[in-house]
């Protein structure tokens, strides 16, 4: 059986005709010319909110790897909130939808017009989707989606702060490995200073608290005395 990467697909907006139409798509990939169809490999997942807090209230429990920003009248009234998204989801792909095309263009990663057309759509968010594999990293029973900034354990599915996700990415790259004190306060944190490094312990506790089974005898994430941490996955 093919194992299928969950795209989530989230339309900001109060225009239900719209919302349907999308939601249709994402459906039955296969309304789709044969050259513009979805991969079976994926899986879309199509939520409608039609405020802007709803929105960001998902990006923590269920961060989406698409967002649709319905324009209304005003093309730039969008802008404040799409630079929000950009600051909590920098790897999302943002996307604008309306009759108008928007007067900042570069804001957006794209703009699909309204009525939309069923193939432009699937040709998109193939493209998002091709794209969104490379963001995931996995190692053991750990799945790290960078792009989201989400990490899939045995314990659940949680989300992270940068520098959590940072620190985690870079461990899962250097399986195995003992990482140093001093190169994960000069890469993730951006200082050569060490003498107080508790920054540094809590986020890793933070991480062992979502990946062991008992966070105060990890046996994944381990403590190298006077050098630094090793992720065995």
């Amino acid at each position: 059986m093919t194992m299928q990467t969950a795209i989530r697909i989230l339309f900001v907006g109060r225009r239900s005709q719209t919302a349907e139409e999308l939601n249709r798509i994402c459906s039955d990939p296969s309304l789709c010319s044969p050259d513009d169809r979805i991969d079976d490999s994926f899986a879309l997942e199509f939520r409608m909110v039609t405020n802007q807090r709803s929105a960001l209230a998902l990006f923590n429990s269920d961060p989406p790897h698409i967002i649709l920003m319905e324009l209304n009248a005003q093309p730039n009234s969008r802008i404040r909130f799409q630079e929000m998204v950009r600051y909590r989801l920098p790897t999302a792909a943002v996307i604008a939808v309306g009759r108008h095309a928007p007067d900042k263009p570069a804001a957006f990663d794209a703009y699909l017009p309204v009525p939309l057309q069923g193939n432009e759509v699937c040709r998109l968010i193939r493209r998002i989707c091709v794209d969104a594999e490379g963001y995931h990293l996995k190692k053991g029973d750990v799945t790290l989606n960078i792009a989201t900034r989400t990490v899939l354990t045995p314990n659940g599915h949680y989300h992270m702060t940068p520098k959590q996700c940072m620190l985690l990415q870079m461990l899962m790259q250097r399986n195995g490995e003992v990482v140093a004190r001093q190169e994960l306060m000069r890469v993730i944190w951006n200082t050569s200073f060490v003498e107080d490094t508790r920054t540094l312990d809590v986020h890793v506790r933070w991480l062992r608290e979502r990946i062991e089974d008992d966070p105060s005898q990890p046996k994944y994430l381990l403590t190298v005395r006077g050098v630094g941490y090793q992720l065995n996955l």
